[in-house]
């Protein structure tokens, strides 16, 4: 599987080849509870990227100007978060396939 990660990263672009490498992570060992905060950190994680970014947008929209020495520090923050996105986004689907699937795989519990 590394060797195919590594044969792509000649085709697709980093986002890509970061989430594929995020996807590959296994959650066999993690109990339910764990999978839920996983699954809820990395959503309320890319959420709050997003209003980042959507603010970022909206300030640059109303005439806000970024001084020249700050443009490589928001210039790596965005990259930074152009790849936590859909990181963040396939850990929480992740966690919730792994957590549906132990729930689908529990004996009945009579009542």
């Amino acid at each position: 599987m590394t060797q195919s990660i590594y044969d792509a990263a000649h085709q697709d672009d980093s986002i890509t080849i970061f989430r594929a490498l995020i996807a590959d992570l296994r959650f066999d060992n993690l109990s339910d509870t764990q999978l839920c905060d996983l699954s809820g950190v990395a959503a309320e994680s890319a959420e709050g990227l997003c209003q980042g970014l959507s603010y970022l947008g909206e300030s640059l929209e109303n005439g806000v100007q970024i001084p020249q020495e700050s443009l490589a520090q928001v210039s790596a923050w965005l990259k930074a978060s152009a790849h936590l996105i859909p990181a963040l986004l396939a850990l929480c689907e992740q966690a919730n396939t792994r957590l549906l699937h132990i729930q689908n795989h529990m004996p009945n519990k009579a009542v």
